[in-house]
């Protein structure tokens, strides 16, 4: 690593950077499509074009001279208490040091800004588990990926139990979480009601749906955004509205989300004809916050008098 430093690009050197990214050919965390969030990063900021509303992103480059090992691109999830790594790509097939050297700049960061998390999503298997762990990464969670079944084609389900949710149903929401979700995982992702925001913005949810139960509460909830469906339930009855509603809604080619942890939904999703594609590993690093001290004025010293 002699030589090499890592920096946080101006929107001028990202857009600048956009024509190079052929050369950082090896995506390292990325399970999703980010290539318009890298551009956008770098024009958000510059005026060029009407852009549609952006969230808070930066970009950091590893970089030796002029040549760039790796870039890692960040957004700041809803609430502002959490920052997630969108993407990280490399310029050689493999380079722990490169990748850990750029997760390391990513939190020093997003504490800078006032995060307290940082998240990563990858697949399982990849070969940089050890070296997310030595960037202080922990790996929390693992989320079973389904594909809708393609058998037949779907129709809107008619009487679903679950209704649209509205801005009311926010606290309600959060209380099914630390119900259905276990402490290893609300440990790492939401302790408060805020960083919870975090969480629903790392979900990507553009549509809510909730099951009223009997008391007052819920009993289930099922989020979709444009390529991915999750859900949290607390039993397999509410599991199969779920699961069912999710059939209806998601696009051919979106994916059934599903936390380890959600048992009975994970054998409904099988038995409704699901088609498994793999685990994805949810990991986190918890930052400390950083405050700068204001400048102090220097005091002139002055002679001791004596009685």
């Amino acid at each position: 690593m002699t030589g090499q430093h890592t920096e946080v690009l101006s929107p001028l050197n990202v857009a600048a950077l956009w024509p190079q990214l052929r050369r950082l050919s090896t995506e390292v965390i990325a399970t999703r499509p980010t290539d318009p969030l890298h551009l956008r990063a770098g024009l958000a900021a510059t005026g060029v074009g009407n852009l549609p509303l952006m969230p808070r992103t930066t970009v950091i480059g590893l970089r030796d001279g002029l040549t760039y090992h790796g870039i890692v691109v960040c957004r700041q999830l809803a609430g502002g208490a959490a920052w997630e790594a969108v993407s990280l790509r490399i310029q050689r097939d493999k380079d722990d040091e490169t990748v850990e050297a750029l997760l390391q700049a990513a939190a020093g960061a997003a504490a800078e800004r006032g995060g307290r998390t940082l998240f990563v999503r990858y697949a399982d298997g990849i070969p940089y588990e050890d070296t997310f762990r030595k960037a202080g990464l922990i790996a929390y969670a693992r989320e079973q990926l389904f594909a809708p079944p393609q058998d037949e084609e779907d129709e809107a389900a008619p009487g679903t139990p679950f209704r649209p949710a509205g801005r009311a149903d926010r606290p309600g929401v959060f209380r099914l979480y630390c119900h259905a979700m276990p402490e290893v995982i609300r440990r790492n992702e939401a302790i408060t009601q805020q960083e919870f925001r975090a969480v629903l913005d790392l979900r990507g949810c553009t549509s809510e749906y909730v099951l009223d139960n009997e008391v007052d509460g819920l009993d289930g909830w099922v989020g979709a955004g444009e390529s991915e469906a999750h859900l949290m339930v607390l039993g397999p009855g509410s599991a199969r509205s779920a699961v069912d509603l999710v059939r209806a809604i998601l696009p051919a080619s979106g994916t059934l989300v599903v936390c380890e942890h959600q048992e009975s939904a994970l054998h409904i999703a099988s038995e409704a004809g699901f088609a498994p594609l793999g685990i994805r590993v949810l990991a986190a690093r918890r930052l400390a916050a950083l405050n700068p001290l204001k400048e102090a004025l220097a005091v002139p010293a002055t002679p001791r008098v004596p009685n």
